[in-house]
């Protein structure tokens, strides 16, 4: 592959151009290069011809590197000459050619007021398309556990053993370390800002009321949804990429009652119990803080 070279020399007012080498995409920041560089050293030239006898490998880059020289020096007002090009290549260069004829359309203008309008429109729009979708699921459910109450000996208890053991068992390692480290944080934290006005005490009570009013649930929730709704989430699209759902409501099954009713239920029954294991393993880290201990 050989070299791709540009040569110019300038015989009174025309500017005879010499390509050569590899005019591909490979090449193409020695290209711009050379181009801008002949361009801008023969302003005073009313003519340029251009030789592409010497090269040996052209692809479409190099055509529109082409197409694109000669339209410049037209639009300046001067006559452009392609030479030399193989009969190969030349139906390349004039789908080129026709290319970006047109010129790039204005952007259009508009008023801010307007746009705010319209984009508070879109958005209340899309927020009543996804209620109206979570309506529709949360009915779905409803119906099916319905059904479930009706015909309990049709409900699939082994699916909800399975996602019991995913969502709840699988899951105490991670929440039981998590709260843990908060625990022990909030004791030391709130420890070390009560011991200026010799309070230290009272970091108990701190850690009591945070992790069992409001941290305990927060932290064991927030967990449960990255763990747990994540990969449903994942789950339930990798089924209906690869159409499962729909081979179930071939197969006279519910999706409904299948896959997101035994989830739900098991969310229900999990999060109280992994709450309650979180607290305590907060409660047992801010005991067991050294601030804790120290005061």
């Amino acid at each position: 592959m050989g070299e791709a070279l540009l040569t110019h020399k300038l015989e009174g007012e025309r500017l005879e151009l010499a390509a050569s080498g590899s005019w591909t995409a490979p090449h193409a920041g020695e290209l711009e290069a050379l181009i801008d560089r002949v361009t801008g050293e023969a302003p005073a030239a009313k003519d340029v011809s251009i030789d592409m006898a010497g090269v040996r490998e052209f692809d479409t880059f190099g055509a529109w590197l082409l197409e694109r020289l000669t339209r410049q020096w037209s639009a300046a007002g001067r006559e452009a000459v392609v030479l030399g090009l193989p009969e190969h290549d030349r139906g390349l260069l004039a789908e080129m050619h026709g290319v970006n004829r047109k010129p790039a359309a204005a952007p259009e203008r508009q008023n801010p007021i307007v746009s705010g309008l319209a984009a508070l429109g879109r958005g209340g729009a899309d927020f009543g398309r996804n209620l109206v979708v979570f309506a529709d699921m949360l009915g779905a459910v409803g119906m099916a556990l319905g059904r479930v109450l009706l015909r309990p000996r049709e409900y699939r208890l082994t699916s909800t053993v399975h996602q019991f053991d995913r969502v709840a068992w699988q899951a105490v390692p991670i929440i039981l370390l998590i709260t843990f480290l908060i625990g022990g944080i909030i004791s030391q934290q709130g420890i070390f800002h009560f011991r200026k006005f010799g309070a230290e005490l009272y970091s108990v009570d701190l850690v009591a009321i945070l992790v069992l009013r409001e941290i305990g649930v927060l932290i064991v929730a927030i967990m449960v949804a990255g763990r747990s709704g994540s990969s449903y989430t994942a789950e339930i699209g990798s089924m209906k990429m690869r159409e499962e759902i729909d081979a179930l409501r071939t197969m006279g099954f519910d999706p409904v009652e299948v896959l997101i009713l035994p989830r739900i239920l098991v969310l229900i029954v999990a999060l109280p119990v992994l709450t309650f294991i979180g607290s305590m393993a907060a409660l047992y880290g801010g005991a067991s803080s050294p601030g804790s201990m120290a005061a």
